[in-house]
Order: C-alpha cells, then sequence, then structure tokens
C-alpha cells in the first residue's frame, strides 16, 4: 500500500474513533449470552479490510467467506489453543487496540468464538466477503456451552425441502451455535433418502399424490408431489454442515410412520386383514412386523447406507407413535412374544429397536430414539433419548440415566402456534418466544442425578404446515422457527443461574438487525386480527358423512367446538357437507374448511363449493383448495353446500367445521 493509500486509511480509522464512545454490553446484543464479558469502555479496534486474516487452516475455508483478508500486517488471528483450561467447545476472545486474538481450545470452540466476533461487526458481515473499514469494540470474552447437544430438528419427509434451503437454515443454526441438525428423512409421506441397493424407496416412496400410491395427507392432492435427496448430495450437505459445527444426525424412523415403505414392500407388513371401507379401499397399516426375520435384512441395506453417508456418532432411528394393535393380530408376533414370555407389546418394539441397535453397532454407530423406546424396560444405556411429549417424560428418562435431549412439545415444537389466533398447530397448546426461554430444570425439580444425564435441548418442525402454507409466507420455516430458535440458542448455551428474561428481550432487540441481515423472515409479531366483524347466524348442519359424536352436528351448528369433529369413514365422492341458515345471509365472507382448521389432514381432497338462494337450486361458485375455500357473497344466500368429487384422502375421517362467516367492511 502506498503513502497516499496510508495516509486516507488513517484519516477513515481516525473518523471512526472520533464518532464513537462508550457501548453497554446489552447494546450489542450477544446471543447467546456468553459466560463471560469484560468490556472495554471507551476503547475500540479498528478493523482494516487489506489486514490478512491468519487463522487455523480448518476453518479458513468458512472464516474466508466471512472476511475478505488482504496484504497487510495480521489483525485477526484465530486459533487452537488445548492449554485454555476450558470446557470442551469454549473459547476466548480477545479484541485490543492492535489487533483480533481468537483462541479455542478445539476446532468446534474456534467456531464458536467466530460466530461471536461476527456479532461485533456492523450486520453486512452477514452478506459475506465483508470488506469495509468499521471499529468493533474491545472486550475479553471467555466463554463455553452449558450443554454439549444443542439441537433442531427439521422434518423434510412430511414437505419436501429442497437441499439449498436446507444448506441456508444451517448457516443460520451455526450463527447461533446450534450444533446438531436432527434431519427427519423418512415418514408416512414420504421417503427422502437414496438407498442405492434399493432405489425403489425413492423412485416410488419420495412422490405422493396423483399416480403415486402414497396417497396426500398434508397437502398437494392432485398432482404428483415430492423429491428426495441424492447420496452425493447428502454427502455434500454433511460437508456444509460440517464447515460450520454442525453435525447432522439423521433419522429413519421405525417400526411405526412407515406407510410409505410399506406400500413400496408390502411383505414388511404384518399379515393382518382390516376392513378398509373405513379408508376407501386404502390401507393405512404403517408398522413393520416385528417377527419378521427378513425385515432384519432388509433393514440392514437400509441402516448400512446411512451410516456410510452420516459421520454422526449417533444414527436416529425412531420408536414413537407405534400402533401395535397390527402385532397383537399378528400370529406370527403373537408367537414370538409368547416364546420370549413377554408381558406388553412395548417389549416387542424393544426386541424390534434392539436388532436395530445391533446393526448400527456392527457399523460403528449408536441409536439414538424417542422416549416412548424406553418403556420396555430393556433398552441399553447408551441409547441418545430424544424426549418429545413432555419434560415429565424427560425427568423419568434421565433419572433412569439415559443421556436425555429434552425437546418437550409444549416449550421447543416450532410447529406449534405462536399466539392463540395464528397459523400452526395446538395440541402442545400455544409456545411463545417466553415459554420457550423460560425453561429451567432446576425449577421443574429435576434432580441432580437427572441433570447429569441431561445432555442438551432441541427444537423441533415438523412440516405438514410447511406445503399448504408455502403461498402465504416468505418462509413458514423461517417464520416459525425464528426468534424461538433464539431463545433455543441460549437454553442450550447460557447456564440457568445466568439467564434472565428481560436481559435476553433486550439483545434481542439489539440481535434482530442480524436476523433481517442474514435474510432470515422472522416473525416480527402477532399478525393482525382477519377483517370484519365474526358473526354466528342461525344454522343447521347436515351431512351425509357418518359423525363419530352423536351430538356433533347439533354442536356445529351452534357455532361451538372450533376443533371441529370426525367423521367415522374418510370421503367417497358425492358425499356433501350442508349449511342452512334460518335467514338469508348477505354482505359476508364465509371461510369453509373441511379438515383440521390448522392442517390440511381430514380433508376433502378436491371438492366444490355450491350456493343456493333458495335452498333448492345450487350453483358451483368455488373449487377447494387443500380442503378448503373462502367466499364472498354479496347476494342473499340461503345455504352453502360443500361436495367431495373425491373418494379416499389417505385416513380414515374426515373433521367437519362451523363456517367462520365475517361481515363484509
Amino acid at each position: 500500500m502506498n503513502r497516499r493509500v496510508g495516509i486516507l486509511v488513517s484519516l477513515l480509522l481516525a473518523g471512526c474513533l472520533s464518532a464513537l464512545s462508550a457501548m453497554p454490553i446489552v447494546e450489542l446484543g450477544l446471543l447467546p449470552k456468553p459466560a463471560k464479558v469484560t468490556l472495554r469502555e471507551g476503547e475500540y479496534f479498528c478493523y482494516n479490510p487489506h489486514g490478512r486474516v491468519v487463522c487455523d487452516e480448518s476453518v479458513a475455508s468458512y472464516v474466508g467467506e466471512h472476511l475478505k483478508g488482504g496484504a497487510l500486517a495480521p489483525n485477526i488471528i484465530i486459533r487452537r489453543n488445548a492449554a485454555l483450561g476450558l470446557p470442551a467447545e469454549g473459547y476466548v476472545l480477545s479484541v485490543e487496540g492492535g489487533g483480533v486474538l481468537l483462541e479455542g481450545v478445539d476446532r468446534q470452540g474456534v467456531l464458536n468464538g467466530f460466530h461471536t466476533l461476527l456479532q461485533l461487526f456492523p450486520q453486512g458481515v452477514y452478506g459475506g466477503n465483508y470488506s469495509e473499514f468499521c471499529t468493533i469494540p474491545c472486550l475479553r470474552i471467555i466463554d463455553y456451552p452449558a450443554h454439549s447437544y444443542r439441537g433442531q430438528h427439521l422434518d423434510v419427509a412430511r414437505s419436501f425441502i429442497p437441499i439449498e434451503e436446507i444448506k441456508e437454515f444451517i448457516s443460520h443454526l451455526a450463527h447461533h451455535k446450534i450444533n446438531h441438525l436432527h434431519l427427519h428423512l423418512t415418514d408416512d409421506e414420504g421417503w427422502r433418502v437414496e438407498i442405492l441397493s434399493h432405489p425403489e424407496l425413492t423412485e416410488v416412496g419420495a412422490w405422493r399424490g396423483g399416480d403415486s400410491p402414497v396417497k396426500a395427507v398434508y397437502g398437494s392432492f392432485e398432482e404428483r408431489y415430492g423429491g428426495y435427496y441424492t447420496q452425493a448430495q447428502l454427502r455434500e450437505l454433511v460437508e456444509f454442515a460440517r464447515q460450520r459445527g454442525v453435525e447432522i444426525v439423521p433419522e429413519v424412523d421405525l417400526p411405526g410412520h412407515s406407510l410409505t415403505i410399506g406400500k413400496i414392500h408390502p411383505e414388511i407388513l404384518c399379515p393382518v386383514e382390516r376392513d378398509l371401507s373405513a379408508t376407501g379401499g386404502y390401507g393405512v397399516q404403517n408398522v413393520w412386523c416385528v417377527a419378521r426375520e427378513e425385515n432384519y435384512r432388509l433393514l440392514e441395506d437400509i441402516l448400512g447406507e446411512i451410516c456410510d453417508i452420516f459421520p454422526s456418532e449417533y444414527i436416529h432411528i425412531g420408536g414413537d407413535e407405534v400402533a401395535t394393535s397390527y402385532w397383537r393380530d399378528c400370529p406370527h408376533c403373537l408367537a414370538l412374544y409368547k416364546k420370549e414370555g413377554m408381558t406388553s407389546y412395548n417389549q416387542l418394539e424393544q426386541h424390534f429397536l434392539n436388532r436395530l441397535t445391533e446393526i448400527l453397532a456392527r457399523n460403528g454407530k449408536k441409536a439414538a430414539m424417542w422416549n416412548e423406546a424406553t418403556l420396555g424396560g430393556n433398552l441399553s444405556r447408551d441409547v441418545r433419548i430424544h424426549c418429545w411429549e413432555g419434560f415429565a417424560e424427560s425427568q423419568t428418562v434421565a433419572e433412569a440415566g439415559y443421556p436425555t435431549v429434552v425437546m418437550a412439545g409444549s416449550s421447543f415444537y416450532f410447529d406449534m402456534r405462536q399466539s392463540k389466533n395464528e397459523d400452526g398447530h395446538n395440541w402442545a397448546g400455544v409456545v411463545t418466544l417466553e415459554k420457550c426461554y423460560s425453561t429451567n430444570l432446576t425449577d421443574m425439580g429435576f434432580s441432580p442425578r437427572a441433570k447429569r444425564s441431561v445432555v442438551g435441548f432441541s427444537g423441533a418442525f415438523w412440516s405438514e404446515l410447511l406445503l399448504p402454507h408455502s403461498e402465504r409466507y416468505e418462509s413458514y420455516l423461517e417464520y416459525q422457527t425464528f426468534p424461538r430458535i433464539c431463545a433455543l440458542s441460549e437454553v442450550c448455551w447460557t447456564s440457568e443461574d445466568d439467564r434472565s428474561w428481560e436481559d435476553f428481550s433486550a439483545r434481542l432487540d439489539s440481535h434482530k438487525g442480524r436476523l433481517k441481515a442474514m435474510g432470515i423472515s422472522y416473525r416480527r409479531g402477532a399478525p393482525p386480527k382477519p377483517a370484519g366483524r365474526q358473526i354466528t347466524p342461525a344454522m343447521k348442519v347436515t351431512t351425509s358423512l357418518p359423525m363419530s359424536n352423536e351430538n356433533a352436528l347439533a354442536k356445529l351448528s351452534a357455532y361451538a367446538n372450533d376443533w371441529g369433529y370426525r367423521t367415522t369413514r374418510t370421503c367417497y365422492d358425492g358425499d356433501w357437507i350442508l349449511y342452512e341458515f334460518d335467514k338469508p345471509i348477505n354482505n359476508v365472507t364465509v371461510e369453509l374448511t373441511t379438515g383440521y382448521r390448522h392442517v390440511t389432514r381430514g380433508v376433502f381432497p378436491s371438492g366444490v363449493v355450491e350456493i343456493s338462494r333458495d335452498g333448492e337450486y345450487f350453483e358451483e361458485v368455488a373449487r377447494l383448495h387443500n380442503g378448503s375455500a373462502e367466499v364472498s357473497l354479496t347476494r342473499p344466500t340461503k345455504a352453502i353446500r360443500l361436495r367431495s368429487t373425491v373418494t379416499a384422502n389417505g385416513d380414515r375421517y374426515v373433521f367437519v367445521q362451523y363456517p367462520i362467516i365475517r361481515r363484509l367492511k
């Protein structure tokens, strides 16, 4: 650099310094909160993009994506130092007037410190290849995580998510020190991982709807929908995540949640006859036969390839929500049950999972499972248990000595709605940002023994709602997960004794600018209420479908029970739901829903909306989309009828709802 340029740089840096004053720590918005921060008030380091960034070779590529180094003397040094005396993943970050020294006890510690360093830069650093002069407050941070497992679950089976979107999500996780992505690759609705020895699993099982043998349940009913990841793509994804300090934990959900593979290989299922009239002739059996020896050979092929793709120590093999009634009615499973002297069908599940654990062990892996897997009473304590059902279950599992990941739905399921009248699931209640953040195991009564077994926490995002909401949100995944992942990050990283909702909220306000700079379409607040005053004109609801509750239609006629009511069978072509009003309604919008209001399940997959001015003659005014429609009525209307134009919806029922009617402005 010549003398003229040097003078210009000096003037620029001096201007930066003169414009700055002391910055309170809360305004730094560091998130998650570090263990210890010492701020040198009034002092700043002036970052010169022409200075060199000298760093550990293992992180050089990733660091280079963010900071552009020049040829001058180094002003940022990033290295490992195992002698720091900190726990695993810890780091020390020192920013002084002369430069930056970042030391991590291991590679992960270096990455953790680097993600903190980026938070000290202007938000433009998240755009990549940052090359601007700027100032950074002088400080010293000593930091390390409270928990080794800091996770986020992502379901790509129910709704396919393109690989580039997963990469972007991983980048967002890394910036928040989330170090595990639990990738849910198979379920009833799709098989997303290529298995070279059994190409039919993705050739057929990666698709649903249309001409697929797998019916759609959560949207895209009439068109063939889906996709899968090749092994080459997944290996690239694993490396992309590793560069950022994120380990991918794959899940193949077994022995339940296996409808897709059962449609491809029906021989894996128990030879149990079922009356299919309730499902319109569509079989919904989704549980592997425990007693069929050939099943374990097929699973050895599948799991062997999964183990080869993913270098993670653990492979998740499911174990949740198993319909044991199929085993109870299977002569082969019953014979095994009696032979082994079992006393509960949970023991049959554990027999199955123990066989898979042995397969994983032969491939150098350990098994991770959902918490129901522990109910059989004979599970190795090497199995890592992911507790989704609740904190009581988490406490029981941890007390029993299993390495435990707490991901209770009531606090960490990010597919749950965030306010009462918002999109999202509701079976675990409303999961607010504060509810997620306020998780405290000590206050919940976890014993010291149980707390020692808790290896960490994880959020979860199940994607049933992703496809039908993709048209209404820039990114429904990001809207549902951020900023709740910010809260999860601090629950995972920061000691319980050092967390405060008020302090976190203040820092999050500063951090939201970074979320925007990262390109995250995060939730900015509760959505506005729908326009128009809701009204409940007197009406009568009838249907061709048999109802499971004898008082259902009367309650729906009275606008009672927003949850709706099930029928006792699926829809057939020509089935109908009729709403007849005592007096004609006019100048209103009417929201008509088959299925659950919050998720497209139990619907008329295809159908029409018909209205009648006189209650006798009907005319078609709209078609159902994902089982729902909204119509505006500007003339007096006596009745509205929903009519199915297809047989079977992939389920055993339809959900019948009352219409939501609002006055037009």
